[in-house]
């Protein structure tokens, strides 16, 4: 055997110590890693995949309330498959206006038909087994109501009201009966006076407008075509008239040649507006009359489709 000698590091000076090299992890690290990895992973598609469940469920509902929303208003407005349009109408006190029906028409047999107004005792007009039945009208109708019979089987019930009063206005309901069943829709009668205008000039520089009959009481301005500049300071006056109607007479002075003014009068009723102008050859004017307040009334099943439209564009914005 060889001795052997053990050799001490020189004074004042230390051996380096070397760092061991990093190992790698062992494998069931590495195996647990992953899994840590995997789980995570699978957190995030499961929080994603319960807020689309979620989202998904909220569409669902709205749908389904949708279609209860839609078959109640279908059995409480038409009992039945029979859609009945209607349109708002504007009444002229003592004139005439048609209350508007429309419904589908009923190739086997001749329709019922029904008009009343929201709130009155008795009916408006009934029209029942091809016979008109009138025994209960509401006195205040009484020989100024007239259906267009002729026109049933294309589907018009529509009303002629003859001599309108001022408490004609209100709400009517028109129902319809026949072999396609019951449907009913409502429409609203507002009644007012409203007429067209007369532009002239009471001098050289005045224009005056004027219109005989308003009601509601209306307003009236005075503008520049051109410019559109409004005439604040103008005189205008109402003469108290028939049925709380007022005449109209409104002066504008300091008018000058070529130069396009109008008239405007105007309530929740009707719009009447004339233009008038001072030419070499002298005055030259034209006027035009708006009924303003009559408005279509939607039929249910188009606003039955416009509830389940809106509910799905709802839903579409909360994905």
């Amino acid at each position: 055997m060889l001795p052997y000698i053990l050799l001490e590091p020189p004074a004042g000076r230390c051996n380096p110590i070397r760092q061991p090299h990093a190992l790698p992890p062992r494998l069931p690290d590495r195996v647990a890693a992953s899994s840590r990895g995997l789980q995570e992973d699978i957190r995030q598609h499961g929080d994603e995949s319960r807020t689309g469940c979620l989202s998904m469920i909220g569409i669902i509902i709205l749908l389904v309330a949708a279609i209860a929303l839609i078959i109640g208003l279908s059995v409480a407005g038409n009992s039945s498959s029979n859609d009945v349009t209607t349109v708002n109408a504007v009444g002229q006190i003592g004139g005439d206006v048609i209350l508007s029906c429309t419904f589908t028409p009923d190739v086997k047999k001749s329709s019922n038909v029904l008009w009343e107004k929201v709130g009155d005792t008795g009916v408006v007009y009934k029209y029942e087994n091809g016979k008109i039945v009138l025994t209960d009208q509401n006195p205040n109708f009484s020989g100024r109501t007239l259906l267009f019979v002729n026109q049933l089987s294309a589907g018009n019930a529509s009303l002629k009201i003859s001599n309108v009063q001022m408490k004609d206005a209100g709400g009517y309901k028109c129902t319809i009966s026949n072999s396609n069943g019951q449907g009913s829709n409502k429409l609203t009668l507002d009644v007012g006076a409203f007429s067209d205008v007369t532009l002239t000039n009471i001098s050289q520089t005045t224009l005056r407008c004027s219109s005989p009959s308003w009601y509601p009481v209306p307003t009236v301005s005075w503008l520049n075509v051109s410019s559109g500049a409004t005439f604040p300071n103008v005189s205008t006056t109402l003469v108290p008239g028939l049925s709380s109607s007022v005449q109209v007479l409104s002066d504008f002075t300091n008018a000058k040649e070529d130069v396009q003014y109008r008239c405007v009068i105007q309530n929740n009723l009707a719009k009447a507006q004339g233009d008038a102008i001072f030419t070499v050859l002298g005055l030259k004017t034209q006027t035009q009359l708006t009924v303003l307040g009559s408005a279509h009334m939607t039929s249910p099943s188009r606003l039955l489709l416009s509830l389940l439209i809106l509910v799905l564009c709802l839903g579409a914005v909360d994905l």
